[in-house]
């Protein structure tokens, strides 16, 4: 089985994931050389000079790393120059992220590259990057400004409704209670998430929904203290929601100290959870192909640049046209065949220090 098969289809999925299928559908096959880009588009080689520089939240995890990844891998193979990569650290950082703007701009850069530290809070330095002639790209997650030329990234609020379908189809016609993590305060890709869940999970029958507070970081320890405390208020509760993979190990961890033996669904693929899929401790990670996002992005800066056509560009509740890259959902059924490091997963030994 392959992730595509896995991939719910209930009608009330968002429209992005048929799109998104019917574009993997369509694109040819090489047997030899697996498509760096899923066909989702034709690579093309840039005929004309393009400098970009990049801001990107924090490199502590496979999904943002992989963006920057895929971002100086993809410059490199199609004659793109990357000024800089430069990190603001942690959610919330504005002022960091705003100074590294500024250099960038000062050095000259075609196109800023923007993974945000916040969803507000953007709008007026960006207009300044474009009232100057600078391109702006949003990286991986949306952020609040008609500024941003186009996005790159996910469906965060198809990713919560297509984990919930795993949970809806594995209890089957049984009644079931499955915890609801939010994840973070602030951090708009969580509340999407959360808020697809929920949503989706309305038209599951017999599936009832127990709601964490909104709040904390992310990280192992969050998951296991926050699942451990929702356990044992509601120990009858046969599965956990996670926005994301640090907080879903966090919750597997819960369930094995207290001898519970509930299902995990996640999204965001690091090393360490693929042999959580392999034996059974997570039900379901859903796929967030950094690698691809930054590849795609240098792509269609290239496009923009030289005013080729630029598909699959739709508005999807953000206030500029972005593409959202299609879902997988990997499972223990898949775990072995899905090609983790194409997609997901850098290189061990690469980082932008060594780029730099």
């Amino acid at each position: 089985m392959t992730g595509l098969d896995l991939i719910p289809k209930r009608m009330r999925m968002i429209s992005t994931i048929a799109l998104g299928l019917s574009v993997l559908a369509s694109a040819p096959s090489k047997a030899d050389e697996p498509d760096r880009l899923r066909g989702i588009i034709e690579p093309v080689v840039a005929t004309k000079p393009l400098k970009i520089g990049v801001t990107l939240v924090h490199l502590h995890d496979d999904f943002w790393k992989g963006i920057a990844y895929g971002i100086v891998d993809e410059a490199k193979r199609s004659k793109v120059q990357i000024l800089q990569v430069s990190v603001a650290g942690a959610y919330g950082n504005v002022k960091e992220q705003f100074a590294q703007i500024e250099t960038l701009k000062s050095l000259g850069a075609d196109v800023v590259v923007v993974g945000a530290a916040a969803f507000d809070g953007y709008n007026a330095i960006l207009r300044n990057l474009k009232s100057s002639g600078v391109k702006v790209v949003a990286a991986g997650i949306p952020v609040n400004s008609s500024a941003v030329a186009f996005g790159v990234g996910q469906d965060d609020k198809a990713i919560g409704a297509a984990l919930e379908d795993v949970v809806c189809k594995n209890k089957g016609s049984a009644d079931a209670s499955v915890i609801a993590l939010p994840g973070p305060a602030g951090a708009e890709w969580a509340h999407l998430r959360h808020a697809g869940f929920l949503e989706a999970a309305k038209d599951c029958a017999g599936l009832k929904v127990i709601d964490g507070a909104v709040g904390g970081g992310l990280g192992i320890e969050q998951g296991l203290s926050q699942t451990s405390d929702l356990l044992l208020k509601n120990p009858d509760a046969q599965y956990v929601y996670t926005p994301e993979i640090s907080l879903g190990m966090g919750a597997v961890q819960a369930g094995k100290q207290l001898k519970k033996p509930i299902k995990v669904v996640s999204s965001s693929v690091v090393r360490e959870a693929i042999p959580m899929l392999k034996d059974d401790r997570l039900l379901a990670i859903c796929s967030e192909a950094g690698i691809i996002m930054g590849r795609l992005i240098v792509q269609y800066a290239i496009r923009e640049n030289e005013g080729l056509p630029t598909p699959n560009l739709t508005k999807n509740g953000t206030p500029y046209p972005a593409l959202m890259v299609p879902i997988t959902m990997i499972t223990h059924a898949n775990a072995d065949t899905y090609p983790f490091n194409m997609y997901e997963l850098p290189p061990k030994e690469w980082s932008v220090q060594a780029m730099q």
